[in-house]
């Protein structure tokens, strides 16, 4: 099983050598398992970046390039605006706008992201985008969702100012030099690139009606990406081996794009399905899974009152595995905001998870590796037992 986590504990974002090494290995895996494997094509970017600055009155501050932002070499005045009043109101003509207080307090969803784009964020990337300033540098503390600090407000690709960050630390200097001209440096670039989304199948005698096992395999940049989510992948590759026959369809799927701001692995998967008319009555989605000194928790969505129950009783006899809270963070929410019915395996831990990922941190010394196989066995055993019924 190490060797396993090894092999899929690298850095992976969409489109990289490593995000296709990964796929390669798991579509050798699956055909081995008898599955029938569909690569779906998409194209991405891959981003670059290299040091980056802003210089004011001989005083040099480091800032981090916004993933995907376009690069800048030039000047600009420095406008602080710390809530969405003085945003509205600010003349952004020629500045290098920074943005803290209640505008940082959360990073910002992609543009129109598919699957939750709140109106606040797009009220005020909208704002941004008509205020068009000369770049924009977000001054951030800790991630509220990650281990992050600083953490980059936007992620997107699709969002034309150029954006960088840096510590929030520095806003009490940076406040000094309001209103002066400051020469400021972003080495960054978005790269096209190609990946694609697998899905393996195995069908049921109701080929339309599927079950959909999940766990995404992309990282975002410069983390390992153990727990977040090498573990929930090999624990996707050992469920796939445990499953019975079923009257329903099985698709394996390793999402890649969860951490991609255009959520295109996801969005080629379901557009797939939906030319064929195929039905997902099951999902169940696995997201860092194994965290050592954790146990395994398992949380139900939509489900009717008779499979709850049985969900609820075959769970009382997996050791290691217990009834966790809702969570819609990620690939859940892709089925259960549909009112799909559905199961999501985590660890009971969240904060330690949450601590962890997206991190240099996130590594195999966390891990559980012993817990792969019995929270498969367990997961199997759940699926099994819903499916045996029928009538989802």
């Amino acid at each position: 099983m190490e060797q396993l986590l090894s092999l899929l504990s690298r850095e992976r974002p969409v489109g990289t050598d490593g995000n296709t090494a990964v796929n390669d290995f798991l579509q050798t895996q699956l055909e081995a398992m008898g599955f029938k494997l569909v690569s779906l094509p998409f194209a991405c970017h891959v981003r670059e970046k290299g040091p980056s600055y802003a210089d004011v009155k001989r005083q040099r501050f480091a800032i981090c390039p916004c993933p995907f932002s376009p690069g800048f070499t030039g000047q600009g005045r420095l406008v602080l605006v710390q809530i969405q009043s003085e945003l509205e109101n600010a003349d952004c003509t020629h500045a290098v706008l920074l943005l803290a207080g209640s505008l940082v307090k959360s990073p910002l969803m992609p543009k129109n992201y598919p699957f939750y784009y709140p109106d606040d964020h797009r009220r005020l990337i909208e704002l941004l985008e008509a205020k068009s300033p000369r770049a924009v540098i977000a001054l951030t503390a800790r991630h509220p969702l990650c281990g992050l600090k600083p953490y980059l407000l936007f992620e997107d690709g699709n969002f034309p100012i150029l954006a960088a960050y840096t510590d929030c630390s520095n806003l009490l200097d940076l406040k000094k030099y309001i209103g002066q001209i400051a020469t400021l440096k972003i080495d960054s670039q978005k790269v096209f690139a190609n990946s694609r989304q697998l899905m393996a199948t195995k069908s049921g005698k109701r080929v339309k009606e599927k079950v959909t096992i999940c766990a995404r395999m992309d990282t975002k940049y410069q983390t390992p990406g153990a727990l977040d989510n090498a573990t929930g992948v090999a624990v996707l590759l050992e469920t796939a081996k445990r499953l019975t026959a079923s009257s329903y369809s099985i698709d394996i799927v390793p999402f890649n794009g969860e951490e991609y701001y255009e959520a295109s692995g996801e969005l080629a998967y379901l557009r797939y399905s939906k030319e064929r008319n195929e039905k997902v009555r099951l999902f169940i989605n696995i997201d860092a899974p194994c965290l050592e000194g954790s146990p395994n928790a398992l949380s139900v969505y939509n489900l009717s009152k008779r499979h709850g129950e049985i969900a609820t009783q075959a769970l009382t006899s997996i050791s290691g595995m217990v009834s966790g809270d809702l969570w819609y963070a990620g690939d859940p929410s892709v089925f259960a905001f549909s009112r799909t019915p559905g199961l999501a395996l985590t660890t009971q831990n969240l904060e330690e998870a949450i601590r962890l990922s997206h991190t240099f941190e996130d590594t195999l010394e966390n891990i559980d590796a012993e817990g792969i196989i019995p929270a498969a066995e367990g997961l199997a055993l759940l699926i099994d037992s819903l499916l045996e019924v029928g009538g989802l």
